[in-house]
């Protein structure tokens, strides 16, 4: 008995619901989308969760709609309550509740601040224009909020005919939303199904209207602004890594380089979790580079200590007042750029780096510095390659900097070149698929590994050193270590056993750097960097400047 009462409800329901659908295809009579006030973005709508609300004639729309449906780079900090903007123009921050948010460290006042209500985040349509290239208007008559991008396209559609109709699914049966469009009506075309187009009237009304009605034009710009065109130099990139040590009390021996355009000096690393910053540059150093032509990208880096670089990338706060540090010094030495160089970063970090990386580089942009990072060949490390979002800092930065050596490094458990040509080569074609190739600047190795390969108690024991180049002839030299041109490697390698121990050589020199710097042309890339200077020898500069013409 209970069963045949739950299937007498369930046939009254769908006896009920069949009169609904036919009383509103015969009769035209029209159901509303929404008895609330909703969201339209595009060709979808949200009504669930409270995603819009109006306030003395101001709209706020919901965090989670914008990061999800607008810009996945909006960040909130939910331990300090900071919503934080960024684009390539600008960082701006905004203190939930506070009238006061900031642009590039600039306060400015609003009038709508940012609110919370019941743990949800609403941003103001007056903080949405400002940030974003948007038209949101709010129409009564249709109870809709409706968002459109600057620049959206649409095919559109003109009603041809009279007793159009929109309704909520492809079929005649289905229920109308909006009836007796007047001829002439235009709305946004998004889908074609057989005999239907999806559609959107101004007001924000979505539905399907049977193609007899319709007149469909070409693709056309609803809303249309003309694009803000990056006018920077985009000349040819040779840089080379200037290492320096200790605070540089001297700027002499310099002179003018061959074949490159940038020097990137060594001079910062953030030593301790209260961001403070260890100085090694020299003012005569800038002064006299930029005498001869030259361009300065200091490099500053993290100490490659990951619990230095979480306990600073982890506060907004903290990224703030780092990057104040940061521009107060490079602005202190009137230097041309910056290169960042933060390595052996946890991988639970990798968001946050790219997110100070965001904040850092529109008030770089804004004073007139490049902004370069450097990333490793991709590979399985968690801190050393999975930690950079390449994609992502691409998007953020001038120019990623590839650091493609180090194949075998100084531990490696096995002898080995430190950047073997295909390598080399295979290491950019992998980066290409996360960062343009106008973007990505090609660094290639000045040093050579000298490998040491003893018996230790009855066991192999590998260990290497790091030479230059003047350095790697030298031992060459003075062992009558022989010479073999390597294909493989596209390198000369050399072997020899002294007291019993092998010494082994894959030797980087203008062969082998020639090789490399063909990659930058063969793959259109933005440029060549070196590590370091001073490990070279007379013959480098030449063979590079040959092999990359600068404009």
């Amino acid at each position: 008995m209970k069963r045949f009462f739950i299937v007498l409800m369930i046939m009254a329901v769908i006896a009920t619901t069949a009169y609904f659908i036919y009383k509103n295809s015969e009769n035209k009579e029209v159901i509303s989308i929404s008895d609330n006030i909703y969201l339209v973005i595009g060709d979808r709508f949200f009504i669930e969760d409270d995603p819009v609300f109006l306030d003395e004639g101001n709209i706020y729309i919901a965090l989670d709609i914008i990061k999800e449906n607008l810009d996945p780079n909006l960040f909130y900090d939910q331990e300090e309550e900071i919503i934080i903007f960024t684009d390539k123009d600008r960082v701006s921050r905004f203190i939930i509740g506070e009238k006061v948010g900031t642009t590039n460290y600039k306060e400015f006042f609003v009038n709508n601040p940012v609110k919370k209500i019941e743990e949800k985040i609403y941003i103001p349509d007056e903080i949405l224009n400002v940030h974003y290239d948007l038209y949101i208007n709010y129409f009564e008559e249709t109870n809709a909020v409706v968002l459109d991008k600057v620049n959206s396209k649409y095919p559109l559609g003109e009603v041809i005919k009279e007793g159009g109709v929109i309704r909520i699914n492809f079929d005649k049966k289905s229920p109308i939303v909006l009836q007796d469009l007047t001829v002439g009506t235009v709305v946004s075309v998004f889908e074609e199904l057989k005999d239907w187009y999806r559609v959107r009237t101004v007001e924000g009304i979505i539905g399907y209207m049977d193609k007899e009605y319709l007149k469909v034009s070409l693709t056309m710009d609803i809303y249309q602004v003309e694009e803000d065109m990056d006018n920077r130099n985009k000349e040819m990139i040779s840089l080379t890594w200037d290492y320096t040590h200790g605070k540089m009390l001297s700027a002499d021996g310099i002179e003018p380089i061959h074949g490159i355009n940038i020097v990137s000096p060594t001079w910062f690393s953030i030593t301790d979790e209260e961001g403070n910053i260890f100085d090694k540059g020299n003012y005569e150093y800038v002064s006299k580079y930029k005498s001869l032509g030259y361009e300065i990208w200091p490099l500053i880096d993290n100490s490659f200590d990951p619990d230095i670089t979480y306990k600073l990338l982890s506060s907004s706060s903290s990224r703030e007042r780092l990057i104040k540090e940061i521009l107060r010094m490079y602005e202190g030495y009137s230097v041309d750029g910056i290169n960042l160089d933060f390595e052996n970063v946890y991988l639970k970090d990798k968001d946050l780096l790219t997110q100070f990386v965001r904040e850092l580089y529109p008030v770089f942009r804004e004073k007139g510095m490049v902004v370069s990072m450097d990333v490793t060949p991709i590979s399985t490390s968690e801190n050393w390659s999975l930690s950079f979002d390449r994609r992502r800092l691409a998007e953020t930065v001038d120019y990623i900097m590839l650091m493609a050596y180090d194949q075998h490094w100084a531990t490696s458990p096995v002898a080995g070149s430190v950047a073997q040509y295909g390598w080399v080569e295979g290491a950019i074609k992998q980066v290409l698929e996360e960062v343009p190739n106008k973007n990505l600047v090609l660094a290639i190795p000045f040093y050579t590994r000298l490998w040491k390969i003893e018996e230790v108690n009855g066991e192999a024991k590998i260990s290497s050193q790091a030479l230059s180049m003047e350095s790697a002839n030298k031992f060459i030299e003075e062992n009558n270590m022989e010479l073999e041109w390597d294909g493989e490697s596209g390198q000369y390698f050399g072997e020899t056993i002294k007291e019993g121990v092998v010494y082994r050589i894959w030797l980087e020199d203008a062969n082998s750097i020639e090789l490399k710097s063909s990659l930058v042309n063969k793959y259109n890339l933005a440029g060549i960097a070196s590590w370091r200077k001073g490990f070279e020898t007379e013959e480098i500069w030449p063979a590079i400047s040959n092999m990359i013409k600068l404009n």
